[in-house]
């Protein structure tokens, strides 16, 4: 499977990079083989010692670096090149000095500007370079079955997640299979989740803390992973269905690991209890799931 550079991670995923601004993609295509990052130290006049790790500069990083003599930023530039650096990472930012253009350009170094904290930008990256290496996404979330489908429920914290997914397993016909975190995959032309090994049979009651699923629910209505055949977002207000990590929302549908599914946006402040919408929802998605 080929290897994403600089160029590609800012065309195919600048809204889950939190990318404002991106300077010299062009000029060099090293391939990006690692989420994890390393502050860059603007007094240092020798290379970085972890050169497998993307190289980044926070705001006070930033600020030294621009009023480092010249040919002391150039040296720093130079080094970061030598080190098969792919890219320069400002985070969080957004935008990129012009200085650090002009060296960017000079050096041939792609600069890429997000807007995210480097510790959920080294997050997304790690999940973006998994997702492409095992065909498996994380996603922050429910998955329960209901009317014979498997519906992952989404939406802020608060907005009662797991208290729907429970509701739903109760009910005939209904399932548990992951509370807060799931684990996608594309398997065979279908899309099925799971919960994480670490949470695996655990789940999170408002109120009552972190318990095991199986003193909650028969053992029957326990399933270690299921199809996803629908994704329900849970809102307090009005809202399009928003992308998440390895989401991409369009109209009725969102897109995940390549595959499409019908989404449905659900007011949890209003109308009948949300579970029994979501329920009527799952039964008219009909017999035939969606082809990837």
């Amino acid at each position: 499977m080929a290897a994403w550079t600089s160029q590609d991670l800012t065309v195919r995923f600048r809204a889950r990079l939190g990318l404002r601004d991106a300077c010299a993609l062009g000029c060099r295509r090293r391939p990006v083989r690692t989420g994890r990052l390393m502050a860059v130290d603007p007094r240092s006049r020798t290379a970085p010692r972890r050169p497998a790790a993307i190289p980044f500069l926070d705001p006070e990083g930033l600020a030294r670096l621009a009023n480092r003599p010249r040919h002391l930023r150039e040296t720093l530039l130079q080094g970061l090149v030598r080190s098969g650096a792919p890219c320069l990472l400002l985070a969080p930012a957004i935008s990129i000095p012009p200085f650090l253009s002009r060296l960017s350009r000079r050096f041939r170094l792609p600069v890429l500007a997000s807007s995210l904290d480097p510790r959920h930008l080294e997050s997304r990256l790690t999940g973006l370079l998994r997702e492409h290496r095992d065909g498996m996404t994380r996603v922050h979330g429910c998955l329960a079955v209901t009317a014979g489908r498997g519906i992952l429920i989404t939406g802020e914290s608060g907005t009662g997640k797991t208290t729907a997914a429970l509701r739903l397993a109760g009910e005939p016909g209904g399932a548990w299979v992951a509370d807060d975190m799931v684990d996608l995959v594309h398997r065979d032309g279908t899309l099925r989740g799971r919960a994480p090994a670490r949470i695996r049979g655990l789940v999170a009651v408002p109120g009552r803390g972190i318990t095991r699923t199986a003193g909650l629910l028969p053992a029957l209505r326990i399933r270690p992973e299921t199809a996803v055949d629908g994704v329900a977002r849970l809102v307090t207000r009005e809202e399009g269905i928003a992308s998440g990590p390895g989401m991409a929302a369009s109209g009725a549908t969102c897109r995940i690991l390549g595959v499409e599914r019908p989404c449905c946006v659900f007011r949890v402040d209003e109308g009948e209890p949300v579970e029994h919408r979501i329920a009527a929802w799952a039964a008219s998605l009909g017999s035939e799931r969606m082809e990837p």
